[in-house]
């Protein structure tokens, strides 16, 4: 029965200048320069960009612009308008076609973030005065807010097209969400920048400086010098011709998590190259550690052994 065990260490002295000491100098150099080289050497030791998966808040402003064109039996090309701002209607003089723009958000997973985000705007046609709707525009005002990994606040338009040389009764139109960003996202720890240099609303200016209502080709030219927009990628469209006294355009916008990057804080930065430094240090140590231990015990390294039992004279 063993009551009581303890190690015997046997201990390896050499002189402070010599060839062992030297080479265990170099020994202990390469445990932490080793490491470093070889993590470095592999790439991704300075994480400069993370990828990471993100669903923005998408709320609507309650802001549209639609812009419309198509025949009648009294000019070759007529053309319809109208917003939810007043103030462009009252700009569009004739060509103002009232309308009737329906909206409700759908959540799936409950979480209080809009899955999808659905319209349905109708517009009246006069069938007996030959009005026939061939291309229609819709800008649509969301924000958008990111949060979690980072912050970013947009107040974007959204702009969805369709034209068709067949006069149409029906549009049915699917987008997908994406975020346009000419430079990666910013840690938290870093502060929010702004998406642009300086605010910008759909309909920040309903009348141009020349007197002009806006249109939706003057609205989405307001957001060319963002650092970051919100825009669509559509799929092709339904376009269903036919003539009738309404137009109907049912517009889904998918909200799907976003494959976003991100740039990393200098303590995140630190911290994951640390990881990898460590992970790599383990196993490059332990190798180091039995060769430097076997040069000693097989006698190529000349040494005075200081035995704990058998003592040596030397």
């Amino acid at each position: 029965m063993r009551l009581y065990s303890r190690p015997l260490s046997v201990e390896y002295h050499a002189n402070l200048l010599s060839c062992s000491s030297l080479l265990s100098l170099v020994y202990v150099a390469a445990c932490i320069i080793l490491p470093y080289l070889v993590t470095y050497g592999l790439g991704g030791m300075w994480i400069r960009e993370q990828p990471f998966r993100s669903q923005p808040r998408t709320i609507f402003r309650y802001e549209a612009v639609v812009e419309a064109y198509g025949v009648s039996s009294s000019t070759a090309i007529a053309s319809w308008g109208w917003s939810t701002s007043s103030t462009l209607n009252d700009r569009l003089g004739m060509s103002l076609r009232p309308m009737l723009l329906s909206h409700w958000e759908e959540d799936d997973e409950r979480d209080g973030k809009a899955d999808r985000l659905q319209f349905v705007l109708r517009v009246p046609l006069d069938p007996d005065a030959g009005e026939r709707l061939l291309s229609i525009s819709v800008v649509l005002g969301v924000k958008v807010a990111f949060e979690g990994e980072f912050d970013l606040l947009l107040d974007s338009a959204l702009l969805m097209t369709a034209s068709s040389a067949l006069p149409g009764r029906v549009w049915n139109q699917t987008a997908d969400l994406v975020l346009v960003s000419k430079d990666s996202q910013r840690s938290r720890a870093l502060g929010r920048r702004n998406a642009c240099p300086s605010p910008v609303e759909p309909l920040q200016e309903p009348v141009l400086p020349s007197g002009a209502p806006a249109t939706p080709a003057s609205i989405l030219g307001a957001y060319a010098a963002c650092n970051d927009t919100a825009v669509l990628v559509p799929q092709p469209a339904l376009w269903t011709p036919g003539v009738s006294d309404s137009f109907e355009a049912t517009l889904t916008v998918r909200i799907p998590p976003l494959l976003l990057s991100r740039r990393p804080g200098v303590a995140e930065t630190l911290k994951l190259a640390f990881v990898q430094y460590v992970a790599l240090f383990i196993p490059i140590a332990v190798l180091l550690t039995c060769l430097h231990g076997a040069l000693f015990t097989t006698g190529v390294l000349a040494a005075r052994v200081h035995h704990p039992i058998k003592q040596h004279r030397w």
